[in-house]
């Protein structure tokens, strides 16, 4: 069976979001909803319209998954409520939302999961947020039975995809490519001081990055000190006044810079000083502000690395080259885990039907053995028990396996046909008398 034939048969889902293809940085903040918003939100959409629903909002998307209560569902109110929630009329409209359904909804949401549908291809980041919107949803009692295997699955996808391709491998952002040079350079980040020039998105991404290679002292420089004390409050740093790099210098093994500046914050008197105080131990700098915020003849001095922004865009240009050519493996396994995952949705149609056939031989057995128990011991009763039960479990184990995996013939009978025919065949309406 296609994928396509696969998609056409997944009911009941429906997927609504808008993300970094559809929006704009300014239009995805406005429907960005925190941790407590989200809370009173799926307390609503379960009254309102769904059985099982999970919302999930980042920097980069916000999207609802759900399965509604009643069929069918349209998807324009559930749009104008996200936009409402947030008094968004003004700015966002029905064209910056997506809609998928049914199987589409669930390859979606496998790529999304897997990285290969955020902005930076491959990135780590989204799976955590997936898991964490899950996991905010089960909390507030609007997971159930379909959304709990749906976002398993997608987990499992994820992992597949980050062990069984080189999905994740190398930086694909300039403040994450900084580190992966510190890297090269040093043995041990965990032992290293950092020092960050500047307290805005880059330096909080690098700030982040560092901290995730094991770096926790971090001195954070910034022209407004107090945005530098809120950015160094996040990472358990400190902060300093611009003026006091130089003085700092030669405490720390790495620095990132990435500050607008009208001429250099560091020049090569300072560097020279700070490498005679901390015994010429090498020294990682990388200027990546627009103008450049280092003096580029700092790299002449021994034990100084000296990188620069296009430098790391090579980095990272080279990286985002070899993440793309690995989509199509990760495009395989998310087919090969739609199928999983539809296989046992489809399993959901025949399972009761299963039930009330193995009951139906069950009573069977029992009213039988009941008629001539008499003629025999306690002991022969129970062996004639067993036997019996091993009987029945060889009889329906073919039966069982052929309506769950829609073998040997049945592939063209869907399965809500083929319970009707074993319901008509066995007469499981009926009860035994």
């Amino acid at each position: 069976m296609t994928i396509d034939e696969l998609l056409l048969q997944m009911h009941d889902l429906i997927l609504i979001g808008l993300n970094h293809k559809t929006a704009s940085v300014e239009l995805r903040e406005k429907l960005y909803f925190r941790q407590e918003e989200i809370q009173a939100i799926l307390a609503e959409l379960g009254k309102l319209y769904f059985k099982e629903v999970v919302l999930l909002s980042t920097c980069n998307r916000t999207e609802l998954v759900g399965i509604p209560a009643n069929e069918p569902v349209n998807d324009e109110p559930l749009i104008n409520y996200l936009i409402e929630k947030k008094s968004a009329h003004d700015s966002i409209s029905r064209n910056h939302f997506y809609v998928q359904r049914s199987g589409n909804a669930v390859h979606h949401l496998f790529e999304v999961a897997s990285g290969i549908d955020s902005l930076l291809i491959g990135e780590d980041q989204i799976i955590g947020q997936v898991r964490d919107a899950y996991e905010l949803a089960v909390q507030n009692g609007t997971v159930g039975q379909l959304l709990h295997h749906l976002f398993h699955s997608a987990f499992h996808t994820s992992k597949r995809a980050k062990t069984e391709t080189k999905i994740n491998d190398g930086a694909v952002s300039v403040s994450y490519a900084a580190v992966e040079l510190a890297e090269k350079i040093f043995d041990d980040l965990s032992k290293k001081r950092a020092m960050l020039i500047g307290a805005g998105e880059t330096a909080e991404l690098s700030a982040k990055n560092l901290a995730e290679q094991g770096i926790n002292d971090i001195i954070i420089a910034n022209r407004t000190i107090e945005k530098a004390e809120k950015l160094a409050l996040e990472f358990k740093g400190k902060a300093i006044p611009l003026e006091m790099i130089s003085e700092k210098l030669h405490e720390v093994d790495i620095v990132i810079s990435s500050i607008s500046v009208s001429e250099y914050v560091l020049n090569l008197a300072q560097v020279k000083k700070s490498m005679a105080l901390r015994s010429s131990k090498p020294l990682l700098i990388v200027d990546i502000g627009v103008p450049r915020n280092i003096d580029p003849n700092v790299k002449n001095i021994d034990n100084v690395f000296l990188e620069d922004m296009d430098s790391l865009e090579i980095i990272s240009k080279q990286n985002r080259q070899r993440r793309l050519s690995e989509i199509p493996k990760v495009q395989k396994i998310i087919s090969e885990e739609l199928h999983a995952f539809q296989h046992w949705y489809q399993s959901l149609e025949v399972t009761p039907t299963i039930k009330l056939l193995r009951d139906k031989f069950e009573a069977v057995r029992t009213m039988e053995i009941e008629k001539y128990q008499h003629r025999f011991s306690g002991k022969e009763i129970e062996h004639i028990d067993a036997v019996t039960k091993a009987i029945i479990n060889k009889l329906l184990h073919t039966p069982t396996v052929n309506m769950k995996e829609h073998t040997n013939g049945l592939a063209n009978i869907d399965k809500a046909t083929l319970s009707t025919i074993v319901h008509h065949l066995f007469s499981l309406d009926k009860k035994e008398t």
